[in-house]
C-alpha cells in the first residue's frame, strides 16, 4: 500500500488530534474514579483538566484545525470542482465556525487532499 506524503498542516492536525484524544482519555479515566470514590466538584473536574493537560490539548487541535483548513481553502483553488462551485464552497468555508458539521466535513475532505 502507498503512503502519501501528508502536508505539514495535515500533520500538524493528525499529531493535535491524537494528542486531544490521549489526554481527554486521560481525563475521563480519572473522572471516572473520582465518581466511584465520591462527589465531582466544579474545582475537582477542572484540576483533572490541569492535570492531564485537555485545555492544552484543545487549545492545540483548535489552532491545528484552523491552519489546516485555511490551508486547504488556498490549496483547493485552482481545483476544477472548486472553480464550479466557488461560490457555495467558499460560503461553507465562512460560515465554518457556526456549523460544526459542515467543520466536520472540511477537515474530512482536508485530510484527504495530497
Amino acid at each position: 500500500m502507498k503512503k502519501t506524503k501528508l502536508a505539514k498542516q495535515q500533520s500538524e492536525y493528525k499529531e493535535a488530534k491524537e494528542r486531544f484524544e490521549k489526554a481527554n482519555a486521560a481525563f475521563q479515566n480519572k473522572l471516572a474514579t473520582v465518581k466511584l470514590l465520591g462527589v465531582v466538584t466544579q474545582e475537582k473536574v477542572e484540576e483533572l483538566v490541569e492535570e492531564t493537560s485537555l485545555h492544552n490539548a484543545l487549545n492545540d487541535l483548535g489552532a491545528a484545525e484552523k491552519s489546516l483548513l485555511l490551508w486547504s481553502h488556498e490549496a483547493i483553488q485552482s481545483e476544477k470542482d472548486y472553480l464550479q462551485n466557488k461560490d457555495a464552497v467558499d460560503k461553507m468555508y465562512a460560515f465554518i465556525d457556526q456549523d460544526p458539521n459542515i467543520k466536520a466535513k472540511l477537515i474530512q475532505a482536508a485530510m484527504k487532499i495530497n
